[in-house]
Parts: C-alpha cells; structure tokens; sequence
C-alpha cells in the first residue's frame, strides 16, 4: 500500500484538490467537498490495500477510482454555482444530472472491460469473484450496459420532465442490475457445462452477510424516516432548529406577509434543488411553479403550511400536524402585526 500511494502521491495531491475545489470557491459545497474527499481517500485506501489491485490491476481501471469522486464533486459544485446565479432550480439541476451521470456511466462502461479480478472495482458479486472466466464475460457484458444506460441518461436530458425522470431511473436500475443476473446466469451455464464448481457460502459467510444486511437496513430506514424540526421564538427574529441540516434563522423585521395554506391548495414542493429531505422531513432549497425558488422546512406528514415572504423570498414552514402549523402561522402573524 505505501509503494501506490508513493508511486501515485502527484495524483493524490491533484485529485484532492479538486474534490475540494468547489468548496473553496464558495459554492455552498465545503462540507460535501469535505465528505467528498473523506470517501475519495477511502475508496483508494481499500483499492490500495488488495494486493491484486497493487500487482496486476489495470492502470485505467486504478486511474478511474482517482478521478470519479473528483468529477462527481465539480458535477455537484457546477450545480448549486447554477443555482446561486438563478438558474431555474428544477429544470437546471435535472439536466445537468443526466448529462452529468450519463458521462460518467460512458466512461466507466468503456473502461469496464478492462478490469481485472479484484475485490474492490468493479462488478464484485460472488459469481464473478470465485470465477474469472466469470468475470471476464461478465465484465465485458456489462461495460455494454452501461454505455447504453448512460447514452440512455444522455438522451433523457432531452425528453420532458416525466419522461425524462422514468428513463433516468431505468437507465440507473438497469446498470446496477443486469450485469448481475448476467454473471447469475452465466454461472449456471458453467455449472451445466461442468466448467465451474457450485459456491457454498460457509455459516461464517452467511453471518457477515446477515449482519450487514441487517445494518444495511437500519441505516436505510434511519436516512428515510427520521428528522425533526424545532421553532424557537426570540425578541427580535425565530430560529428552525435541526438535527440533519442547517438551521433557519429569520428577523422578524424582514418578514413582508404570512399566509397560511390549507393542504387541499398547497402547492406540490417541486424539486429539492439543494438540502435534506426523506418520507419524514423535507429542509433546504427547492423549486416548483408557484414559488419558483424558494426555501421550505416542513414535514411530511403535514399537507397545511405557512408562507412567508421574506426580503422578496419565499419561505415554507410548518408542524408535523395541523394544529401546530396554525398556532405556528397565529405566533408569526402576531410577531408581524407588533412591528
């Protein structure tokens, strides 16, 4: 491991540099630049760690591991830099997403072939680890998918909205997992071919696996389900308080007009064009028709909300029930009918 990270310091330094790039330009990115740069430094400490990454992996395969976070992090710094000059949120960020992705899918399934066997890149099932005819196949197979799925994100960009969103899913879920049943399929021919032997997963194997499973789910369950939000009331401005993203702080001096807006007239929340959002909780910067860009904090599992106009801006607020939304929406009217 120290030889690689000897032999490959110069694109260390470069590749850092550039996953931090968007965070020192001031584009809203310094800790997903930060983050960014924690997973980069992680992913190529595992690839460094395999010896057969070190003594025979292809030198394309290790150079796309240095410049994919790289490229990820100034895919996402050029779209919130789009979003602060007032690009239209929703549209702006969809495209660039497609276009985005769709490169970074030809790129990899060009390279995809040349990858030899390994634990860490590349298509890592058990059909294809224990086999490297398997693997092989299943490789090059695969790098034709995801040339297709990434020509398919490219020309997604050009569709409408809805279109565009389905096919982008499609290309996404059929990348990650053809290649898979291709490798599930083709070790059942090798088994009937007498080519390869049946895998028996040791009751060691099978425990790792549940295990990470098991916390696979829980942390899934976490990211989509919990969230919470605060309002606390002081003399001269309010605060919405978080625990998953930044907190609102508004004067109450600035605020122009507060509306209340029932759920059956509430407008959908559009787009989340940068911030934290889940089936419970939904915080940062979004975009749809009848605010355009605007700010919103609120929970799911409330259709009524609160909206302020603020400096020109808009501001969606409320309470995980209606109650509290309207007690929300009489405290702010009544900060605003004191000034």
């Amino acid at each position: 491991m120290k030889k690689m990270i000897a032999e490959n310091k110069g694109k260390l330094l470069v590749s850092s540099l550039v996953i931090l790039l968007p965070g020192l330009l001031g584009w809203r990115m310094a800790w997903e630049a930060v983050i960014f740069l924690a997973a980069h430094w992680l992913c190529l400490l595992l690839v460094f760690a395999d010896r057969r990454n070190r003594e025979g992996q292809s030198k394309k395969a290790i150079g796309l591991v240095f410049w994919l976070l790289p490229v990820i992090s100034l895919l996402s710094g050029a779209v919130v830099a789009g979003l602060q000059r007032g690009y239209n949120g929703a549209d702006f960020m969809i495209i660039v997403m497609n276009l985005g992705f769709g490169l970074l899918f030809l790129l990899i399934g060009n390279y995809m072939p040349k990858f030899r066997q390994n634990a860490t890149i590349g298509i890592r099932v058990k059909w294809t680890l224990e086999n490297e005819e398997n693997w092989n196949v299943t490789h090059r197979f695969g790098g034709k998918v995801w040339v297709a799925a990434g020509l398919a994100c490219m020309i997604a960009a050009l569709l409408p909205s809805a279109a565009m969103a389905v096919v982008f899913t499609a290309a996404i879920v059929a990348a990650a997992i053809v290649p898979c049943v291709y490798s599930y399929l083709y070790y059942r021919k090798q088994l009937q071919a007498g080519t390869a032997v049946r895998i028996q997963s040791s009751p060691r194997q099978k425990v790792i696996g549940l295990v990470i499973l098991v916390a696979v789910v829980a942390f899934v369950g976490w990211v989509l389900f919990a969230g919470s939000l605060k309002v606390n009331y002081g003399d001269t401005s309010f605060t919405v308080e978080t625990g998953y993203w930044s907190d609102l702080t508004v004067d109450y001096d600035s605020i122009e007009s507060v509306t209340y807006q029932p759920g059956d007239t509430a407008p959908s929340a559009g787009v989340r064009t940068y911030g934290f959002g889940n089936f419970r909780m939904l915080m940062g910067s979004f975009s749809n028709d009848a605010y355009g860009n605007y700010t919103r904090y609120t929970y799911a599992s409330c259709k009524d909300s609160v909206v302020l106009s603020v400096n020109g801006e808009t501001i969606v607020l409320n309470g995980p029930d209606t109650a509290s939304t309207q007690a929300l929406c009489e405290e702010l009217t009544a900060q605003l009918a004191a000034r």
